[in-house]
C-alpha cells in the first residue's frame, strides 16, 4: 500500500516541474494568484506539520518537497511580478 503513497507523491510533485521551468525560463507570472500560492503553501505547511505528528513518511516526504517546490514558486512570483523594481 506504501507503494501507492510513494507513486502518487512523484505524480504530485511532477506538477510543480514543469511550471517552475517555464517560469525561470520565461520570468511571466502575469497568470499566478500570489493568494492561492500562498493559501496552498499554507495548506501544505499545516499538513507537513500533520505528517510529522503522525509519524508518516510518505506524506511527510510529499509535503517537504511540495513545501519547498510552492516556496520557490511564491519567490519567483514576487521576484517577477510587473511593477516591481
Amino acid at each position: 500500500m506504501q507503494l501507492l503513497g510513494w507513486i502518487g507523491f512523484i505524480l504530485v510533485e511532477a506538477f510543480y516541474v514543469p511550471q517552475l521551468i517555464k517560469t525561470v525560463k520565461t520570468k511571466d507570472v502575469a497568470g499566478f494568484s500570489l493568494t492561492a500560492w500562498g493559501v496552498l503553501w499554507l495548506g501544505m505547511a499545516f499538513y507537513l506539520i500533520y505528517s510529522i505528528i503522525i509519524h508518516d513518511l510518505v506524506f511527510t516526504v510529499g509535503n517537504s518537497v511540495g513545501l519547498a517546490a510552492s516556496t520557490f514558486q511564491i519567490i519567483l512570483i514576487l521576484r517577477y511580478r510587473k511593477g516591481k523594481k
